[in-house]
């Protein structure tokens, strides 16, 4: 055995070896050492692999997309040098296709780059582990704590890690800290710290998200371990999820027992995170290490997505040891999220020729997604609101914007809408976006704009 390039790269990870390409780390007290990875050269011919589609950061859109693929052997150990920088220069046939489906239609995509991680990179995190003291989670705690003792013990020296828990109230076990046995030690003597009855799963994750957007490095990870029963917040969901996309924080929820699976797989998917839904206190190891394992072990798959304000469901193809592998997954551009309230408006721009309240052609593709979302929450009521230009009388302009607003209502109609979730409003001239001074001008004001009226 020869230390690998980790162990002459980070001299704390000094337990780290290579075998042949094949990483492993021993853990304190561990019998046999852990297999972190090991290399495409080391498969057997027809050894069956698997891959998936881990999670989509699609916070750049339309401009980029990132999906993060991990590919395994059979006993789940991550299989490395299938990409750049660490595989030979015939990498792209492992890579044969990317698409996305859109509504009815599946678009190719024609162009995307592939970048391998793994343990040889120095990619630094900031990662928050929040874990639920609540009343609820009291008879597992024993689990728990081994299970983070364990995740502590997996921590890589460039990677800072803090530790909080909660109830009602919101607890700091320890700040940042890049030093596995600091950390260890502070869960050891604090880990009561936080012990209440009721649950503040927004608080904490607010507190969460406060103590890593000071960070000083390029990624931020917090992980939430709760039941997701939320009783005690003076925050809200929203207020959580515009807080993590300013900060740059991803999140990834671990659910355990009766959890609010809706909210919890909602904060992880739209911060760029994922969300793990668990039944048996078992597997909280387990599912810990798998969430670290892959922050570091991955395939980084970027490209320029298609423009559609709605569901993308990603179709990746690949070649592994001579069988055809698919992995899929999707995310979400609408402009509804399961975070907004009543009140909210935004706008899908169908646009209106001068004195006419019939539908352009354009305008069709935008009826079809406003359909989709509307059938995805069956609960949410609209208002949809039409608007004019000032070109003419105030009576006649308002007549006009109802007629507009009534085109748009009979359409999503048409595709299968109840009538009852929609409310056409006309409101005239008197709500301009641009000045009626040109008619490129007048043209941006003859106008949809859509209201949540009920969720």
């Amino acid at each position: 055995m020869l230390p690998c390039p980790i162990g002459r790269r980070y001299g704390a990870w000094r337990s780290a070896l290579v075998v042949a390409g094949t990483v492993l780390l021993t853990l304190p007290g561990a019998s046999q050492p852990v297999l972190l990875s090991r290399p495409a050269s080391s498969l057997k011919a027809g050894e069956p692999l698997f891959a998936d589609i881990w999670r989509i950061d699609a916070r750049d859109y339309p401009r980029e997309v990132r999906l993060f693929v991990r590919i395994r052997d059979r006993s789940g150990t991550p299989v490395t040098h299938l990409a750049p920088p660490y595989a030979s220069e015939l990498w792209r046939q492992y890579w044969r296709s990317l698409s996305e489906q859109l509504g009815l239609s599946r678009v190719p995509i024609d162009s995307f780059a592939v970048q391998e991680f793994n343990e040889w990179d120095t990619l630094r995190y900031a990662i928050a582990l929040l874990l639920d003291y609540s009343g609820s989670m009291m008879p597992i705690l024993p689990i728990v704590s081994t299970a983070t003792e364990e995740f502590l013990q997996l921590k890589h020296p460039s990677d800072a890690l803090a530790l909080m828990s909660f109830s009602e109230r919101v607890q700091e076990i320890s700040s940042l800290e890049t030093n596995s046995a600091v950390l260890l030690q502070a869960f050891r003597q604090q880990r009561r710290r936080g012990v209440g009855v009721y649950t503040a799963v927004y608080d904490a994750l607010l507190s969460g998200i406060e103590l890593l957007k000071h960070a000083n490095v390029p990624a931020r990870v917090l992980i939430l371990f709760s039941d997701g029963n939320e009783n005690a917040s003076t925050a809200s969901a929203l207020s959580v999820y515009e807080a993590a996309r300013a900060a740059d924080v991803r999140i990834f929820t671990v659910g355990f027992g009766y959890t609010q699976d809706s909210l919890l797989a909602a904060l992880a998917t739209y911060t760029g995170g994922q969300y793990y839904p668990l039944s048996r206190p078992e597997e909280v190891s387990s599912v810990l290490s798998d969430i670290y394992r892959s922050l570091r072990n991955f395939y980084l798959v970027r490209y320029r997505p298609p423009l559609y304000a709605g569901l993308h469901r990603v179709r990746l193809q690949l070649l592994l040891s001579g069988d055809t592998v698919v992995a899929e997954g999707e995310y979400d551009t609408a402009p509804i999220t399961p975070f907004d309230t009543v009140g909210k408006q935004f706008e899908r721009i169908i646009l209106f020729d001068f004195d006419k309240a019939t539908l352009r052609p354009e305008a069709l593709p935008i009826i079809e997604e406003l359909a989709e979302l509307l059938k995805r929450y069956p609960r949410i009521r609209l208002e949809v609101q039409g608007h004019t230009d000032n070109i003419g009388t105030l009576e006649y302009n308002q007549r006009l914007s109802e007629q507009r607003a009534y085109a748009v209502v009979e359409a999503l109609v048409e595709r299968g809408i109840d009538r009852r979730r929609l409310r056409p409003r006309g409101f005239g001239m008197t709500m301009p976006v641009a000045p009626n001074d040109t008619e490129e001008n007048r043209q941006k004001n003859r106008r949809t704009v859509f209201k949540i009226i009920a969720k």
